[in-house]
């Protein structure tokens, strides 16, 4: 006896509208689409978000974030970024800000620096409406403090510590960046880690000529420390000149350092040590600033048949096979679903911020990789 049911393959052609968007979508019944239903829930989601902070404007500001467009409500990530975005809110009402008087400081100390990074798209929101005053270079500043303080802080029980804390005291007084002091005292560390738990009269050429070895980037940064060390009743030390290498040894050096990370390049340990050893190429092969190369943005590359061009509105670097294919294969030059947000060829963690030089010494030091079988 025939009824209303059908078999599977006749109810493949079933389609119906959506309620919301008017789309055909496959399927018997009423329900929304997939991209509908996700923003209903991503809506829903916000106004619950909304109630939980505290101060008015915030959360005005939190709902016409949302709602501008730089979170996708259709997406399926949409739910983190929202929670995500509402903590921030949370932790910067917290502090009771008046509205228009938002500062770097203010957001620096509610979310920390990892915090804000994360939360970059909210944070370039609210500079644009003029609710908070953003200032980049304050905020590296921050940074660095929060850096030197937790040098300081790892050393506080060792012997040499108030050596420190005076040294870092008299490159305050001096009005030496917060880099540039973060800096000395790394290589000041260096050395006394040579030195060990003897005094400080027993410093010698020795202990110096052993940290240089290991370490020779920190010659520099040890001037000072070894003049500072003079006036705090320690020996006065020198730091030998290196001897310096004629045109044809350098060229030999890099000529043979670029062949090495070429081969290293063949065979990664993983993306981000591919992309590392791509930025070192490129600064080293065409004779760029690191930060030149850190800062490309995927406008800036022009793809075609047979090379890519960099920066052909400036410099014009044209790339030949076989490194252009390098190139397309471990930088970030299209713009597509599945592409991290921001115009960065080599963004950073979330996108919205270059790589750093931090982080390419962190994937060059195989650190990345030994995280990763821990996890």
């Amino acid at each position: 006896m025939a009824d209303d049911r059908i078999c599977f393959p006749c109810s493949v052609g079933i389609t119906h509208t959506c309620p919301i968007c008017q789309a055909v979508i496959p399927g018997s019944g009423h329900a929304p689409c997939y991209p509908c239903s996700q923003r209903r829930r991503s809506e829903r989601q916000i106004g619950e978000e909304a109630a939980t902070i505290p101060i008015q404007w915030m959360s005005g500001m939190f709902i016409a974030f949302c709602e501008s467009g730089r979170i996708p409500l259709d997406n399926g990530l949409a739910a983190e970024r929202i929670a995500r975005t509402a903590d921030a809110c949370r932790a910067i009402a917290v502090r009771d800000p008046t509205y228009g008087r938002l500062t770097t400081d203010a957001v620096h100390a509610a979310l920390g620096a990892d915090g804000a990074r994360r939360v970059a798209p909210l944070i370039a929101f609210m500079s644009d409406v003029g609710v908070l005053d953003w200032d980049r270079t304050r905020l590296q500043v921050l940074i660095e403090n929060e850096r030197v303080d937790a040098i300081l802080t790892a050393h506080r029980d060792s012997p040499h510590a108030s050596l420190l804390r005076r040294y870092r005291d008299s490159l305050a007084a001096r009005n030496r960046k917060p880099i540039t002091q973060r800096t000395s005292l790394t290589a000041a560390l260096a050395l006394l880690a040579e030195l060990g738990d003897a005094p400080l009269g027993d410093l010698s050429q020795r202990h110096l000529a052993r940290a240089l070895r290991k370490s020779p980037g920190h010659r520099a940064a040890l001037q000072g420390f070894l003049s500072f060390v003079a006036t705090q009743g320690g020996p006065a030390l020198t730091s030998p000149k290196p001897r310096p290498l004629s045109p044809v040894a350098q060229e030999k050096r890099l000529r043979a350092e670029i062949k090495a990370w070429r081969k290293r390049l063949a065979k990664p340990r993983s993306a981000g040590e591919a992309r590392a050893m791509l930025i070192l190429l490129l600064a080293r092969i065409y004779a760029l600033p690191m930060t030149r190369v850190l800062t490309l943005r995927r406008d800036e590359i022009v793809v075609t048949r047979n090379s890519v061009t960099l920066w052909p509105a400036a410099e014009a670097i044209v790339l030949e096979e076989p490194f252009a294919s390098t190139f397309l294969r471990w930088a970030r030059w299209t713009s597509g679903w599945s592409s991290r947000p921001g115009p960065w060829a080599f963004p950073g963690r979330h996108g919205h911020q270059p790589l750093s030089e931090a982080a390419i010494a962190y994937h060059l030091s195989g650190k990345a990789k030994d995280q990763a079988k821990k996890l």
